[in-house]
């Protein structure tokens, strides 16, 4: 590396440390949370970003905008050690990593969120970890810094990424096991692991990976049953048992790009019986429900899908809720028109999907509106299931299991 990218890189690091720990994610007394701060410095963020692509920003001051290392070295590099989200790929490739009208698949996790997860995983010198959806290979060069590169396995689904993060880490001086396949499997072969962590959202999660983790051992993961263009999920961290199940509690907000096996968009289709009604509820309440309505909606209500728009009627805009479930049999949309009391519901197919939310958003008023913190998350061989306060409090969904 040459002496001025040095420079800048320890500099770059020191003031990132400093602003993660003025915003308390970064404990300099704790040892877990030093030995990732370590990290940080040994592992030269800048090597996992490519020459263009776009900053998502999650620090204060900073603006989201496309980066270009030749045109704009300054700002490139400061994006590099700042609290930002660098988009490396969107449309699985078929679009420029600037155009915001594709859909980001690849991104380097800004790091307000990396490091929370990464101290979750509690790990000890002898620990074995599989990383799941490799991306830039960042997070695995931070795991293989920290245990060793012997000790790490990293999988990611597309071919073309795991080539970019292949090179990524062995410019960073670092050689994880990297294995191309989908991470919804694991990788079995060098299995059972102390820990799993996981880069990608998870609506429902895969029983391999229990399978592949020692009793014991810690699974973490970004929760997203219903993730919207607002709203991401929970932070999860399982334990294993040594019965086949997995239990444990939610950490605080985590977004993620999908796992791709579990990717869901919504559209509307053509249904049949049509349902036409109005609520005086205001469905923009849901657009950015806080952690513990999202945990509620995602129990009783979770094979349901949201997303939320703004169109214009004439010269006004109005505010539509679209909802679907994850078969495709069902859809609901909710429009909110400016000066009109109530907002009008259309609901089409097998379900009433509009009707079942506002039954998961009653339940979650009549519970007191819990926080995040008394939810948890079950996983057995059958399935998994949301509960509150503790395992034996499971709760129902509305509509049949929840899928898988």
């Amino acid at each position: 590396m040459h002496v001025w990218d040095q420079v800048r890189t320890r500099e770059g690091t020191d003031a990132l440390a400093a602003h993660l720990t003025a915003r308390g994610l970064i404990d300099p007394h704790d040892l877990n949370s030093r030995a990732w701060v370590a990290g940080l410095h040994q592992v030269p963020r800048h090597l996992f970003i490519p020459p263009t692509a776009y900053a998502a920003a999650y620090q204060p001051g900073e603006s989201s905008r496309p980066i270009d290392r030749q045109a704009d070295p300054a700002g490139w590099w400061r994006a590099a050690y700042s609290d930002f989200s660098i988009i490396t790929q969107r449309d699985d490739g078929q679009r420029d990593p600037a155009d915001t009208g594709g859909a980001p698949t690849c991104s380097l996790s800004a790091p307000s969120i990396v490091l929370p997860m990464l101290s979750l995983l509690d790990v000890a010198d002898h620990h074995t970890v599989l990383d799941i959806a490799t991306g830039t290979g960042w997070t695995a060069a931070m795991l293989a810094c920290r245990l060793g590169d012997d000790q790490v396995v990293t999988v990611e689904v597309d071919p073309v990424l795991a080539q970019i993060a292949a090179a990524n880490l062995k410019r960073a001086g670092r050689d994880p096991g990297l294995v191309n396949g989908d991470g919804a499997d694991g990788v079995p072969g060098a299995a059972p692991y102390d820990r799993i962590h996981v880069t990608c959202g998870v609506r429902t999660v895969p029983y391999a990976w229990v399978e592949q983790t020692r009793p014991g051992g810690r699974i973490v993961l970004p929760y997203m049953p219903a993730p919207t263009a607002h709203y991401g999920g929970q932070q999860l961290v399982l334990t294993v048992g040594d019965d086949g199940t997995a239990v444990g509690r939610f950490h605080g907000p985590a977004a993620f790009m999908m796992l791709r096996a579990q990717r869901r968009t919504v559209s509307e289709q053509a249904g049949h019986s049509e349902a036409l009604t109005t609520t005086r509820f205001d469905p923009r309440t849901l657009a950015e429900p806080p952690g513990g309505l999202m945990l509620m909606l995602a129990a009783v209500a979770g094979d349901i899908v949201t997303a939320t728009e703004r169109v214009r009627r004439g010269a006004a805009w109005s505010h539509v809720t679209r909802l679907e479930d994850l078969a495709g049999t069902s859809w609901a949309a909710v429009e909110t028109v400016p000066g009109q009391v109530d907002a009008e519901v259309v609901q089409a197919g097998d379900r009433r999907l509009w009707d079942e939310v506002m039954a998961a958003y009653m339940a979650w008023l009549r519970a007191g509106q819990p926080g995040p913190d008394r939810f948890g998350l079950s996983v057995s061989p059958e399935g998994q299931e949301v509960w509150l306060d503790h395992p034996g409090r499971a709760l129902t969904p509305l509509y049949g299991p929840l899928a898988n």
